[in-house]
């Protein structure tokens, strides 16, 4: 599962709280992470943070300076464990 992802904004979650710069991951039609702006404890330098549903795959979290770089992160993330299995 190796596809392209699209963000979709929280706001389309059915339940939860979002805020405007949260996004959850898509991929094949269903959820496999968020991209979004945590209200504290990101870098200064780095406010976006991406997350991977999956705890199998490693790193599943990391910091960027933009939506954009905060989403070929996660892609990286993501192609390289699916790269790693048997």
């Amino acid at each position: 599962m190796t596809g392209e992802f699209v963000l979709r904004h929280a706001r389309f979650r059915r339940s939860g709280h979002w805020d405007d710069d949260d996004y959850d991951v898509m991929s094949t039609g269903r959820v496999v992470g968020r991209i979004f702006k945590p209200k504290a404890g990101a870098p200064a330098n780095a406010p976006w943070q991406w997350a991977i549903n999956d705890p199998t795959i490693l790193p599943q979290v990391g910091f960027a300076e933009t939506r954009e770089q905060a989403k070929r992160a996660f892609a990286a993330a993501w192609r390289k464990a699916w790269e790693l299995l048997p």
